[in-house]
């Protein structure tokens, strides 16, 4: 994410690449720069726009459309094949390819992304080639409006997700776990602050510190307590039912045949 005026720049990774996680990222950068830019232009991904009408005019993904209504920005999409109308990102991915990322070492996707906010501070502190002046200098300048309150937005930092039968369920490549008796249930799962909360009918059930490697499981405190008294079974056992019949009157095979006649 580049400002247009002051060019301050904001930089996440990720593993993932859908909608949930692009406005989260949208979410993070606005509350880095700290507040909302009036307008702001975007490749034309599907996680921006799905298309356009008749009228020539775009097809906005709903859960992006959302986050532009409820931060207040005007959302544009670059002229299709015309990478230059976005020049000031794509000149800072070239940047990061060959000023961040050569040589550096990471355990994880956390320890990358603390790594890029501090080389993000540092190059918002340098003397900028195009405009003569620091970013953090200009940024005063922008004119951003305030993010509004936080829980306004916070079904962005928001999935829905399914308890396996184990009574764990996968989000962002690693597994978590909750009390066992939620296995089967969908529950939401939380981003927030580095955080993680499980939520279950509005009740937080679980809650962790993010983990970002991937095929990792973590398991909440007790989480098979009280499994062994309920026979191991995490979700209801089959019972059989006897089902009422009346009684058929038996008769004899001459007067079924007497019957046929």
């Amino acid at each position: 994410m580049v400002l247009g005026y002051s060019r301050a720049i904001y930089v996440e990774f990720t593993n993932r690449c859908d909608v949930n996680t692009f406005t989260r990222c949208l979410i993070h950068g606005f509350e880095y720069f700290g507040g909302v830019t009036d307008v702001l232009l975007t490749d034309r991904m599907k996680t921006v726009i799905l298309g356009t009408d008749e009228n020539k005019k775009p097809i906005w993904n709903s859960t992006f459309e959302d986050l532009t209504a409820t931060l207040g920005f005007t959302p544009r999409v670059c002229r299709a094949r015309r990478p230059q109308t976005k020049g000031k990102v794509e000149s800072r991915i070239d940047f990061v390819k060959s000023n961040f990322l050569p040589g550096r070492k990471f355990t994880d996707y956390g320890d990358l992304n603390r790594q890029a906010i501090v080389w993000c501070e540092k190059k918002n502190r340098r003397i900028h080639g195009t405009t003569g002046e620091r970013p953090i200098d200009r940024l005063k300048e922008e004119k951003l409006k305030p993010l509004p309150d936080s829980d306004r937005y916070q079904k962005f930092m928001e999935e829905v997700r399914k308890v396996h039968k184990d009574g764990l369920l996968s989000f962002g490549g690693v597994r978590y776990g909750v009390p066992w008796q939620y296995s089967g249930k969908e529950v939401v799962v939380r981003d927030k602050n580095s955080k993680i909360e499980i939520i279950y009918n509005g009740k937080v059930i679980a809650t962790y510190e993010k983990h970002y490697r991937s095929r990792t499981t973590f398991y909440a405190k007790n989480q098979y307590a009280g499994l062994k008294e309920a026979e191991g079974m995490l979700y209801p056992s089959p019972r059989a039912y006897k089902v009422f019949s009346p009684e058929v009157e038996k008769r004899s095979l001459g007067f079924m045949k007497a019957c046929w006649r």
